[in-house]
């Protein structure tokens, strides 16, 4: 059997072909950690927002401070502080874990928790802190500029996850440890 140069056509084949899978494997896992890099520009982008929100609160104390109790905003601009916070901390592990589903979801929950501050802040109801209004548009921008992102990288883990599924290229992905990634 070994000397039969039909068996060793079909070992080499096999080989090449597993070659190729596993190329194309590490391919798209690749792919998926590149697709990040856009998505992570713009959710670091929030950050700055955030950042220079702080920033023209702190020069500016009328934006905070209400003359009847300067404790008042406090608790909002905490909130958002923090929130960007665990946002640039989640985005960071994202970056070294991008194919985990714990990274995955702690940068959703704290994306999450980051636009609900956000939102608490410029609230109608919140009318003793003014956010200046080209902070505010530049935040409804983002929330523009993060789609098409998202839905990128979205598509590269589907990518990815439906290459590790498929039914040969399934028992290298086991063999290798390819794991399925989690959407945003």
């Amino acid at each position: 059997m070994l000397h039969s140069s039909w068996f060793w056509i079909a070992f080499a084949i096999l080989v090449f072909w597993a070659l190729g899978a596993y190329n194309r494997l590490v391919r798209l896992r690749a792919q998926v950690k590149q697709q990040f890099g856009p998505l992570q520009a713009v959710l670091l982008d929030y950050q700055e927002v955030v950042q220079q929100a702080v920033t023209a609160a702190a020069t500016a104390p009328q934006l905070w401070d209400h003359p009847g109790n300067s404790d008042l905003g406090h608790s909002y601009w905490t909130r958002l502080q923090v929130a960007a916070g665990l946002s640039t901390v989640a985005i960071a592990h994202m970056q070294n874990h991008t194919l985990e589903q714990d990274s995955a979801q702690a940068l959703h929950d704290a994306a999450a928790e980051l636009q609900d501050a956000w939102a608490a802040l410029i609230h109608p109801d919140v009318y003793f802190i003014n956010i200046p209004d080209h902070l505010k548009q530049r935040w409804l921008d983002l929330d523009l500029l993060v789609q098409p992102e998202l839905s990128r990288f979205n598509a590269a883990i589907h990518e990815y996850n439906q290459a590790i599924n498929q039914y040969p290229a399934a028992l290298l992905a086991r063999l290798f440890q390819f794991r399925a990634a989690t959407v945003l």
